[in-house]
């Protein structure tokens, strides 16, 4: 190949006028290319915030790049009664007796592959970007079909419809493999049902649709962030903020948030009753309590359009409670179907006049 005996100041020339998919491309060549393109082209990798990886209808998945500045991506497409033979080629290092090739028409932007092995596919494909960009940016996976998507490593962040019936050990599975995420999102058909010391409950940040209860998830939770729609019994929510208070775990935690919709009047049964529950000093100030989170688009539409950002969050309440040992102090609100927790500390609070 000609171009690597060129100078690296003209190969970084050829290199900035390609764009990413190009790249990726000639990198397929050999090591050596590959390794020339990761470092002349380092920088342009620097703002890089994800690589998404999309399972949707009809077994397409798409790839999406997104930085600032960058926005590009490939699909993968199963072979079709049109393409009844894919002619393999080494791409994504996997050798050439791996079932994927470049599709003969959207050359760069589309590949054709065997979806009997999807596994091996996305996964060889995984490994090839995460070794292509490194560990210092987001890995995520979303799937809206009704079967998990493949078992990937080194993933950060998580949204996935749990299929019906699927037991909590399976679902344990799929998620030993890339444990400790920075963000998890279960939708579906999921009933509440985990494994002791879920994987899942060491999510940073856990957004759960459940369909049973979710005590399970609340009193065994490990992060920092958990936002949950389902049913809780009175008893586990008294007895998650009585655990806070007395200092008996909890300690990553920075807030809930709990909507049972019409499943349970939480505000009937007064869990804060029998606590040592404390109000502002003021009968006239309330507090504003926020914070930040960043959760996955809904939609490979939404991503090419908008570059990655996070959501304000937040509630506001005089009663508080304060824990026993360090003093930390956390805000609490618990009002029909609604329970709202979170700390003062890691969160930003503001005191409001109700009468302004």
């Amino acid at each position: 190949m000609k171009l690597l005996t060129l100078p690296s100041v003209v190969q970084r020339n050829v290199f900035e006028l390609l764009g990413f998919k190009q790249l990726l491309i000639i990198s397929f060549c050999s090591k050596r290319t590959r390794y020339l393109i990761q470092s002349l082209q380092k920088y342009r990798w620097k703002d890089i915030k994800f690589v998404k990886y999309s399972f949707e209808e009809e077994d397409n998945i798409y790839v999406n790049v997104r930085s600032e500045n960058i926005n590009e991506g490939f699909i993968l497409s199963p072979n079709t009664l049109e393409q009844l033979v894919i002619t393999p080629m080494d791409v994504f290092g996997m050798g050439s007796e791996i079932p994927i090739c470049l599709h003969p028409i959207y050359y760069g932007g589309r590949y054709i592959y065997d979806k009997e092995q999807t596994q091996i596919v996305v996964q060889g494909i995984h490994d090839y970007l995460y070794q292509f960009f490194g560990s210092s940016i987001d890995y995520e996976v979303e799937s809206i079909e009704d079967q998990l998507p493949p078992i990937l490593k080194n993933i950060n962040r998580t949204c996935i419809k749990v299929p019906e019936n699927m037991t909590a050990e399976e679902l344990e599975a799929y998620f030993t493999a890339s444990p400790n995420q920075k963000y998890i999102q279960l939708e579906g058909d999921f009933n509440g049902n985990l494994c002791p010391n879920s994987a899942i409950l060491g999510a940073e940040h856990l957004k759960v649709n459940c369909d049973g209860y979710g005590d399970q998830l609340l009193l065994g939770f490990r992060g920092k962030r958990l936002a949950c729609t389902g049913s809780f019994r009175d008893s586990t929510i008294f007895q998650f903020l009585n655990a806070w208070r007395l200092n008996r775990g909890f300690h990553n935690l920075e807030s809930v948030e709990i909507n049972s919709s019409e499943c349970n009047n939480y505000g009937a049964a007064d869990p804060l009753k029998d606590m040592d529950v404390k109000q502002l000093d003021r009968p006239e100030d309330i507090l504003h309590i926020t914070w930040q989170v960043r959760r996955l688009y809904s939609s490979r539409n939404v991503i090419s359009m908008f570059p990655a950002k996070t959501w304000k969050l937040g509630f506001s309440s005089r009663d508080y409670l304060i824990r026993d040992g360090d003093g930390e102090k956390a805000s609490v609100s618990i009002k029909n179907h609604d329970v709202y927790f979170a700390l003062w500390k890691g969160n930003s609070c503001e005191i409001e006049n109700i009468n302004d």
